[in-house]
């Protein structure tokens, strides 16, 4: 698993801030810690989404429909981390 993570490119822990015309993933230690560096930025036009159910986890699957790149983040089914947030304010 941790391989997996340090092949994505990605830091192990994101803040995901989604605006209406981007999503930002920034660099963050911890959820009370200020981020640290801008790990990606995505516009929103042409973007897909999508979200896959793990055992304990829901998986945002975000997919740039010029390049086809694609960045999935795994976020706490618990609401302790505000992954429903950022799930409803993006069309999946």
């Amino acid at each position: 698993m941790r391989a997996a993570d340090s092949s994505s490119g990605l830091p192990a822990k994101v803040l995901v801030g989604v605006t209406a015309t981007a999503v930002y993933g920034f660099a963050a230690p911890t959820r009370h810690d200020a981020p640290t560096a801008q790990a990606f930025q995505l516009p929103r036009a042409g973007l897909e989404t999508a979200v896959h159910q793990r055992v304990n986890v829901r998986v945002l699957e975000l997919v740039d429909g010029v390049s086809g790149s694609r960045i999935e983040l795994e976020g706490n089914r618990l609401p302790v981390t505000h992954s429903r947030d950022v799930l409803e304010a993006l069309p999946c």
